[in-house]
């Protein structure tokens, strides 16, 4: 079959078309800004892979190994490269230049509270598990925002981080951070963006939330105040009390107070304030 449709006469053989057209559409989407504009920087830095390519296609020209054609292996080949190259690069594969832009805090031991404050224009995830205090890796898709810089304070047992973009990126562009918090001080939240955070896993003191998106919050074990400004969904898990002051949709089992509503769980926990002209949504999970 290869030996079929590999050549086009004495021109370029029509299976070149399959690598060129994959190479086109990466640049096109990385250039409409789906994807990161680092992929170029990756793509290049990959250059022995594609030089031996060019080379292995011009000394195969004319050449057969048994009845297929080497003319007509090497652009199967070459596709499948650049599908390799791809999934490296949205996994932030280590042999990329990309990988480069992870950000790795200190080590939790000694830090019995943490404070963190991130806000971008794009995406904030959210999630437990770092084996460290924190952990943040780019959202490995197009957008304008910087890998990040962050700024410490540490006072005894206390650390405060603020994660800034900085002010000139480059090429180093994503949409958004991922980050992972250790689970072992209790943290106090800043965030604002996109969010998706999941902080089930963690142990939160305060939480401030601006923008829009979906939390799912863990189980209180004190009085914790939460302020939303934007849109966003939250997601309770049975058995966790919360209150909400302010204009929200509540579960129907949940109880209308005269400034908001409480959830059917006694006891104190999260005591979520909706700001003027926000919208929350409250579900059950």
């Amino acid at each position: 079959m290869t030996d079929g449709v590999a050549g086009s006469g004495r021109g370029v053989p029509r299976l070149w078309l399959l690598p060129v057209g994959v190479l086109i559409g990466m640049l096109g989407v990385t250039a409409a800004g789906i994807l990161s504009r680092s992929l170029f920087l990756d793509l290049v830095a990959w250059w022995p892979v594609w030089l031996g390519a060019i080379v292995v296609a011009l000394l195969g020209h004319g050449r057969r190994v048994g009845r297929v054609k080497v003319a007509g292996v090497v652009p199967l080949l070459a596709t499948a490269a650049l599908l390799v190259f791809l999934a490296g690069h949205l996994q932030g594969w280590s042999v990329m230049p990309s990988s480069s832009s992870q950000l790795i805090g200190p080590t939790a031991e000694g830090s019995t509270t943490a404070a963190l404050t991130a806000r971008i224009a794009g995406t904030v995830r959210i999630a437990a598990g770092a084996d460290f205090l924190y952990e943040v890796e780019p959202v490995r898709l197009g957008g304008d925002i910087g890998v990040p810089e962050a700024v410490e304070q540490v006072q005894k047992s206390s650390i405060s981080i603020l994660l800034e973009p900085p002010s000139d990126p480059g090429f180093y562009t994503f949409a958004g951070w991922d980050i992972v918090l250790s689970a072992t001080p209790t943290w106090n939240l800043t965030l604002e963006g996109e969010i998706d955070a999941d902080l089930s896993g963690l142990q939160i003191t305060g939480l401030v939330l601006g923008g829009d998106g979906v939390v799912r919050l863990g189980r209180a074990l004190q009085r914790t105040p939460a302020s939303i400004v934007g849109e966003f969904q939250v997601i309770v898990p049975d058995g966790v009390a919360v209150r909400v002051v302010g204009v929200a949709v509540v579960p129907e089992t949940w109880q209308q107070l005269s400034d908001g509503w409480r959830s059917p769980t006694p006891g104190d926990g999260w005591v979520i304030s909706v700001l003027t002209g926000s919208a929350l949504s409250v579900t059950g999970g």
